[in-house]
């Protein structure tokens, strides 16, 4: 995840302690800019997820399982997002940031946006009761980068039948 870095409002906070439904419509109330960004140990190794607000409204997600080299952006991150707030195995960061700051993220992140934005009260429906591990058996593996030979970087860059030094 590539996000400002803002301002810090809380810093390493337990997900034990942090109730989602009450402080996301907290942070809604007050026309919080910025976002939360948890990190937590899940089946498959950390997982990360960062949840974007704007003047109160919850506007974009992402959610990163790094075991799987797998990414989720929008409304494909959101379930796995308000999953992670209930997890008991993770930390989370509250972040402030400007609206020309968090104008800056959506631009250059055009997927992380959510198709409608997330207003105070709706947390309450979309947290889950308890954590869901089988979420992140639904993501595939993704397949690892194999070395590229001479020959197929040259023909990827469309110099094919150019002969490589030895």
């Amino acid at each position: 995840m590539n996000l400002p870095t803002g301002v810090t409002r809380v810093a390493g906070k337990s997900v034990k302690s942090f109730d989602p439904k009450k402080e996301l419509d907290d942070l809604c109330a007050a026309g919080f800019s910025g976002y939360i960004v948890e990190t937590l140990f899940g089946e498959n190794g950390l997982e990360e997820s960062a949840f974007v607000f704007r003047q109160g409204q919850g506007l974009g997600c992402v959610y990163e399982y790094y075991g799987s080299k797998s990414t989720l952006q929008g409304d494909d991150a959101l379930v796995h997002c308000m999953n992670a707030f209930q997890s008991e195995r993770g930390v989370l960061d509250v972040m402030d940031l400007s609206i020309q700051q968090v104008d800056l993220v959506t631009a250059f992140n055009p997927k992380l946006k959510l198709v409608k934005p997330i207003m105070k009260g709706q947390f309450r429906s979309l947290v889950k009761e308890g954590f869901d591990s089988s979420l992140s058996k639904k993501i595939t593996v993704s397949t690892p980068n194999v070395p590229l030979s001479k020959e197929s970087l040259f023909k990827k860059f469309g110099l094919a039948g150019i002969e490589g030094g030895q």
